[in-house]
């Protein structure tokens, strides 16, 4: 096991798609990629101000600073749940970004450690989004006196945490591939996943009561989450660094160790037999029915379903378990790429409403697929569920514009995973900047929903005004491909006929 060289294709992974992102897509523009950037730093600064000013009265009260950051802790811990199971939900189809290195002198292990890297790369950078307007805000008001409870209740528990998730998830594989289901072992870790990150949001109330009770009687929370703060305030700091990295470590090398000797690719569709029964549904439908983040979405939409329902039955939520069925539309991220070989066959060529129409007609039948039987499930476990089942409908439509567009927009070439976080992160920055400013105005609620409608219609607008862009383009290549094979053709006869090499120069 060579670390240097699984590092160095983690690297080359990264800038390979990177570069890839921004030639392909709407970040090929320049003055898209410069209206992004600012969009994020804007965000980033309104956070990063808006948290400042909370935090600037408290700057000589150590005690809140201890509790602030005991809280943070909980909550990080819970972010770095989500997104290593977001990480691994667009990751699980994205053995193509391997088969570029296939050619590499490299072993299995070293280039499955390679994508381990990569995962963890982009777990990263949506968990210091999470905490960055905190991070920054803690080092401009108590300066370098903010760096110590930062690594403590921060940087070291959110490490061990996605060490300790690698470490569940290689055992999860190898179990999976024991009991051979291993083409289908990726789905059934996240669900494994899922249900840790539910039991610990259970838990999350309980321990910040108990984390709010210990400041209000003065004394140290005793809580599982902050235990390396904790102890790093009774034993000292550089003693609990020095074992925490040595944990840190440990945990990376047993990952190392427990990762399988090959990528096991995930399955890619469901095998559905041909049948009358599916004539009414169009190519693009069963496409995504057959998906396998379609059957992964619908995995997830049924365990909140359930877990929302009992919720509900057990302490009287408010949330309707009809919400569940936002998470459907996941599978519209990777449509538009999937989809290609159908608009590449001989005489598919449509408009480009009509496609982006197909795309969103099949969200709608997966959508309906699934509302109708969870909305009987709770008719019948709640009376009071049709008043508001209109909500989470609508709510996921505009769900299916907002993905499809997002893999129209942001194309996830050659199973890109990075192509789509982009696409995501770039949708949150302006859904957040929009927010921001509508609360600013103080607007009725009626005209924040008909600015957010408005914004969702133009921005399937631009993504249909996107599929004509392409479409066009491939037709141009197409065209431009037959005239110089023509071309060829017409000059490899002549040279032919004098004894030349037909083959050689059509073919280079």
């Amino acid at each position: 096991m060579r670390l240097r060289q699984s590092a160095a294709i983690a690297r080359m992974l990264l800038l390979f798609f990177w570069r890839r992102v921004l030639t392909s897509g709407v970040l090929r523009s320049v003055p898209v990629r410069i209206a992004i950037l600012t969009s994020a730093l804007v965000f980033g600064a309104v956070l990063t101000s808006a948290a400042y000013l909370f935090l600037r009265d408290l700057t000589d009260r150590r005690g809140v600073w201890d509790l602030l950051f005991d809280t943070t802790t909980v909550s990080v811990l819970l972010w770095v749940q989500i997104a290593f199971l977001a990480v691994k939900v667009l990751f699980i189809n994205a053995e193509g970004m391997l088969a570029l290195t296939y050619q590499l002198p490299v072993t299995n292990r070293e280039r499955s450690l390679a994508f381990l890297m990569y995962e963890a790369a982009m777990v990263a950078v949506l968990t210091g989004a999470g905490v960055f307007a905190l991070t920054v805000s803690a080092l401009l008001l108590q300066g370098p006196a903010a760096l110590a409870p930062l690594a403590f209740s921060v940087v070291l528990p959110a490490v061990i945490a996605y060490l300790l998730l690698s470490v569940i998830h290689q055992l999860l594989a190898r179990l999976w591939t024991a009991v051979r289901l291993d083409r289908i072992g990726g789905i059934l870790s996240i669900l494994v996943i899922f249900g840790l990150i539910v039991a610990y949001a259970s838990a999350t109330t309980p321990m910040v009561a108990t984390i709010t009770g210990a400041y209000l009687d003065d004394e140290v929370a005793g809580t599982p989450a902050t235990v390396i703060a904790r102890t790093a305030g009774e034993q000292g700091h550089l003693l609990v660094l020095v074992l925490v990295l040595v944990l840190a470590a440990g945990l990376a090398a047993l990952t190392v160790v427990l990762s399988p000797d090959r990528y096991v690719a995930q399955a890619r569709y469901l095998r559905i037999a041909a049948s009358r029964r599916w004539s009414w549904l169009a190519p693009y439908d069963l496409s995504l029915l057959r998906s396998s983040h379609t059957v992964l979405s619908g995995v997830l939409t049924v365990a909140v379903f359930g877990y929302l329902l009992l919720s509900r039955a057990l302490s009287d939520g408010e949330l309707s378990p009809l919400w569940s069925i936002c998470l459907l539309t996941v599978g519209g991220l990777y449509q538009f790429s999937s989809t290609a070989v159908l608009r590449a066959v001989p005489g598919a060529e449509v408009p480009a409403w009509r496609i982006f129409w197909r795309l969103l007609r099949a969200q709608l039948v997966v959508i309906l697929a699934f509302a109708v039987p969870l909305g009987l499930v709770t008719s019948v476990a709640d009376l009071g569920w049709g008043a508001g089942a209109w909500q989470p409908l609508l709510a996921a439509a505009a769900g299916a514009v907002v993905t499809a567009s997002i893999g129209v927009i942001f194309p996830a070439e050659k199973d890109n995973p990075l192509s789509v976080f982009i696409g995501l992160a770039s949708f949150a920055t302006a859904a957040g900047l929009i927010a921001i400013g509508l609360g600013i105005l103080r607007l009725p609620l009626t005209v924040v929903v008909m600015i957010f409608v408005l914004a969702t219609v133009l921005f399937a607008v631009y993504a249909i005004h996107f599929i004509h862009l392409a479409e066009s383009g491939k037709r141009h290549e197409k065209g431009t491909l037959g005239h110089q094979l023509r071309r060829r053709r017409r000059g490899g006869d002549a040279r032919d006929r004098s004894g030349g090499d037909l083959d050689a120069d059509v073919l280079g």
